[in-house]
């Protein structure tokens, strides 16, 4: 993280250069996460590697945008790359699901249009946090699903800021085609950088909060079990006193007889 001094330093840039920076970083970014997305399989590994250099570049980390961006589509290419294959895996499922829907009338199609909903709003919740997740820890692929579900819904309103700032672009574009090619360029050189980068001061709030209250809860529980220490280190004591009290006794006995 960024000290004060550099904070300083930053508020004393003037505000024109800062944005120069910023728009300059975003078409950088945009350039290399549309170019590690060619092969379309490895748009996965193209967003993880987007957000950790959208985080790194935020607090302040000496980087080169291009090394950078490579390390990271490197680092997290194996797991982000079969996660993005078990999202569509995921979508096809959902898509057949849907056609069933469609062509099957009565009860097995209200059953399916349920099922349909719940994975839909489960997919949504996972999707926010899911390649952020991968960009910023090590854990389990499993795992690292479970937290974003759960960030989600712990932080629900992050997710939907996210949520948003993805898909209504790109909403907008399919539901108005005439928009799209008018700026698709845009998307080529600065708007998926921009999103990216705009949602990565959301998601490295809600991983600072969750890191603070992970640190709590663990230095609860440490106290706890500090205090069942003490607990059991004092009755330990008291058994024996009252063992040497016993003890005591009996040899007062024995001199008596």
């Amino acid at each position: 993280m960024s000290d004060g001094s550099n904070y300083n330093d930053k508020n004393k840039t003037p505000w024109l250069k800062r944005a120069l920076d910023a728009f300059g970083t975003m078409f950088a970014l945009n350039i290399c996460f549309v170019v590690g997305c060619i092969p379309v399989f490895t748009i996965g590994a193209s967003l993880s590697a987007l957000y950790a250099m959208c985080i790194r570049l935020q607090e302040d980390e000496e980087e080169t945008v291009l090394a950078g961006f490579i390390h990271e589509f490197k680092r997290s290419f194996k797991q982000s790359t079969i996660a993005f294959l078990w999202i569509l895996l995921a979508l096809v499922i959902m898509y057949f699901e849907y056609l069933v829907v469609l062509k099957v009338p009565g009860m097995i199609s209200t059953f399916y249009t349920f099922v349909l909903m719940i994975e839909v709003i489960i997919l949504l919740l996972i999707l926010p946090f899911l390649f952020p997740l991968i960009s910023r820890y090590k854990n389990k692929l499993s795992v690292t699903f479970r937290n974003a579900l759960v960030l989600s819904i712990t932080y629900f309103g992050s997710c939907i800021k996210i949520l948003v700032a993805w898909f209504a672009p790109a909403a907008i574009c399919i539901l108005y085609p005439n928009i799209f090619v008018q700026i698709w360029y845009l998307w080529l050189l600065l708007i998926f950088g921009a999103i990216g980068y705009g949602t990565s001061y959301t998601v490295r709030k809600v991983f600072r909060k969750n890191e603070e209250r992970m640190d709590k809860a663990k230095k609860a529980e440490e106290e706890a079990e500090q205090e069942e220490d003490d607990e059991s280190d004092e009755e330990s004591d008291d058994e024996s006193d009252n063992e040497d009290e016993n003890n005591s006794e009996n040899d007062s006995d024995k001199d008596i007889e």
